[in-house]
């Protein structure tokens, strides 16, 4: 009776083996997908350098350059408009519902 009995808790351990087994299996498979993720962002950072330098002489050549779009002036053309867009200068005398 020993033997069947050592038998059958011998075909248990095989079968918790197997699991043991396969969740050893998983754990690594997932190891390896981390693994790769981290390789393939340390690809990308190391392109990214590429791109910021680029990317830094776009900018400084756009900067360069006068936007053909916009006016150049160094100054209010009227000086008379800006009183339109300040605030009041003296709110006690300013007759203004809405400040």
């Amino acid at each position: 009776m020993q033997v069947g009995g050592a038998g059958a808790g011998a075909g248990g351990g095989d079968a918790a083996d197997i699991r043991g087994r396969h969740r050893i299996q998983a754990e690594l498979k997932k190891l390896e997908q981390e693994a790769r993720f981290l390789e393939e962002e340390l690809e990308e950072l190391e392109k990214t350098d590429k791109v910021s330098s680029a990317l830094q002489e776009f900018l400084t050549a756009m900067e360069s350059k006068a936007d053909p779009l916009l006016p150049v002036t160094t100054g209010p053309v009227n000086q008379s408009w800006d009183r339109w867009f300040e605030g009041p200068q003296d709110l006690r005398r300013c007759k203004c519902w809405f400040l």
